[in-house]
This record gives C-alpha cells, sequence and structure tokens, in this order.
C-alpha cells in the first residue's frame, strides 16, 4: 500500500484491508477444499474394454503411473456391469486399475450372468485381464492382483481365485457361501496357503447366506489363511451404491503390505 507522505491510512482503512485480505484467503482455501473433496459418487462413464472371444468389459484407470494391481469385479446376476463399475471406481481407483468384466450370459436389457460356469468364468477373466494388458502394456500387473465377486459372481470368484491364486492373491468375496466350495477345494486351499496373502468375507446380516458366509471364513481358518470374516449389520443381499464407503476398510487391509 502505497502511503501519501504524512499521512497515515485510518483506523477504519487498515481493518477494511484486513477484513477484505482474511476473505480471500478464506475464498482460496474453500475452493481448494472443494477442488479436492469431489463428492465420492461423481465419476465419469466407464471405458470400454474390447476383449477378444467375450462381451467387453468395463474399466477406470489407475491413479498414478507405474505399474498397477488389478480390481477386479465380478457382478451378480442381471447386473450392468458398466453400472457396477461406476460404484467400485469411487472406492478403488486409488489402489489399482477397476476392471468389470461382463459375464458369459445375456440375460437381456444389458444385464449380464455367468450361467454358473466357472470354466466360462475362467475364460473370462483370463481374456479381460489379457486385453488389458495388451492396451497398457506394463502399467498391468499381471499377478498378485484383486478379484471382488458379489452374489453369482462371489461363486465365480472363490472358484477361479481357489485355481489361479497366483494371479489373484487378495480377494473379497461378497456373500460367500461355503457351499461353493466342494471336492478337492480343502487340497486347493492347502496349496494356495503360501500364494494366497488376504481375503476378507464380507455379508449383510439379513443375507440370508450369512451363516454360510461365517462357515466359509472358518474353512480360511482351517487352512491358515489370513483372513477376517464381517457381517454387516442392517444391510441384506446387496452392494448398496449409496454406501459404498464400507468397503474402503476392506481394501485397505487387502492392499497392506504387513
Amino acid at each position: 500500500m502505497k502511503l501519501v507522505k504524512g499521512r497515515r491510512p485510518s483506523i477504519l482503512s487498515l481493518a477494511v484491508r484486513s477484513v477484505l485480505a482474511a476473505c480471500a484467503v478464506l475464498f482460496v482455501l474453500v475452493a481448494s477444499r472443494a477442488a479436492w473433496a469431489k463428492p465420492a459418487g461423481q465419476v465419469g462413464d466407464p471405458l470400454r474394454l474390447e476383449v477378444p472371444g467375450q462381451a467387453d468389459a468395463f474399466y477406470y484407470r489407475a491413479h498414478g503411473k507405474g505399474l498397477k494391481p488389478v480390481i477386479m469385479y465380478l457382478h451378480g446376476r442381471g447386473a450392468h456391469p458398466s453400472e457396477e463399475c461406476r460404484k467400485w471406481a469411487r472406492v478403488a481407483t486409488q489402489f489399482g486399475w477397476v476392471v468389470c468384466p461382463s459375464g458369459s450370459e445375456d440375460r437381456g436389457g444389458g444385464g449380464r450372468g455367468w450361467s454358473n460356469n466357472v470354466a466360462a468364468g475362467k475364460v473370462t477373466t483370463d481374456a479381460v485381464l489379457q486385453a488389458l494388458r495388451a492396451k497398457y502394456k506394463r502399467r498391468v500387473q499381471l499377478r498378485g492382483n484383486l478379484l471382488i465377486g458379489f452374489s453369482e459372481g462371489a461363486f465365480i470368484a472363490m472358484q477361479v481365485g481357489l485355481r489361479d491364486a497366483g494371479t489373484w492373491n487378495r480377494w473379497l468375496i461378497l456373500a460367500a457361501n461355503d457351499q461353493y466350495w466342494w471336492g478337492d477345494a480343502g487340497a486347493l486351499l492347502d496349496e494356495d496357503r503360501k500364494r494366497l496373502h488376504r481375503v476378507y468375507l464380507l455379508t449383510g446380516e439379513n443375507d440370508e447366506v450369512a451363516p454360510n458366509t461365517k462357515r466359509a471364513g472358518d474353512m480360511l481358518g482351517q487352512h491358515k489363511i489370513t483372513h477376517k470374516t464381517r457381517i454387516m449389520p442392517g444391510m441384506g443381499h446387496e452392494v448398496p451404491a449409496d454406501r459404498m464407503g464400507i468397503y474402503r476398510r476392506p481394501l485397505n487391509w487387502l492392499f497392506a503390505k504387513k
């Protein structure tokens, strides 16, 4: 502020300038916070991934540069993969690529299913991972990734993960069911013990498979696989779009280095 020689600014003038300066600082802070605190629900449309021999998958890019893990979400029966992918992008892109295959069964209106076909599910998950790798090269991790499955997708994930724990050494299973494992599952869990990093089972307390989820957790414990089982109060058989924050703690735990 330039002063006229022999004159001093009035106390009122100084006060006004101080208030204006404080308001300017406050405006910058509020604007900055608004820019960083973008509501979690506001994400753009997913990108479409062409997969040879399969229906298109949907994905969101990982945050940051360099090699990043893949978080692959296997949807429930009749779900729309693109919309399911949008939900998971809100909480998972900080960890890696969020990729959502389309189940092999076309149920009409954009809905897809897996036909309870594990072999076809394995072909799909493999093809989607390879298609993403082909597109983004060494930015896409091929081993040590996270497989998420819900409902029918949980069935496929529990089977695919069991048979390919090198690729998928972290699992987040929603509405897990011990009946999804049979036959040689025990022997495979023993084999997977050293490759599986962590498994998180999360089911709503009002979901009829909640007791089965607890038994699945007991099986993991019997085979000495690091895991957590959580029965979520007040939740049914769902992946609630307005409560995606409940998955942040499981994701943080699954990707923890220790």
